[in-house]
């Protein structure tokens, strides 16, 4: 049986994204005026690897794309796109553990586990 290979299980709904990611890499490597070489030599990789980065080919690791939003300053925005504040998931879950009513505190439970 021959391996599966990404591009042939890849997500069509996600394709348009790669590409547009990959677009976006060329566009900011393009304004810091540096050639796809440069790029290449600075990610220690093949500009052939840089070609298919900037049109967002699955199959070039997450690790280049990391690689290329650093040289170009841009890490922080990877930090944001699994941040909770953006997760509807992570929101929804967190609003359903919220109690149902908030009380105050009995005076033996600000004493906490004090022994006197």
């Amino acid at each position: 049986m021959e391996p599966r290979r990404i591009t042939n299980t890849f997500p069509d709904a996600l394709r348009p994204i790669m590409h547009e990611l990959g677009s976006d890499i060329a566009a900011a490597r393009k304004v810091r005026k540096l050639t796809q070489q440069d790029m290449a030599d600075r990610l220690n990789v093949g500009r052939t690897t840089v070609v298919r980065l900037e049109k967002g080919d699955p199959r070039v690791s997450f690790g280049t794309y990391a690689m290329a939003a650093w040289v170009m300053g841009l890490e922080q925005g990877l930090l944001s796109v699994f941040a909770q504040e953006r997760d509807a998931g992570f929101q929804k879950a967190a609003r359903h553990g919220l109690p149902k009513r908030v009380r105050h505190p009995s005076p033996e439970s600000e004493l906490g586990d004090l022994d006197f």
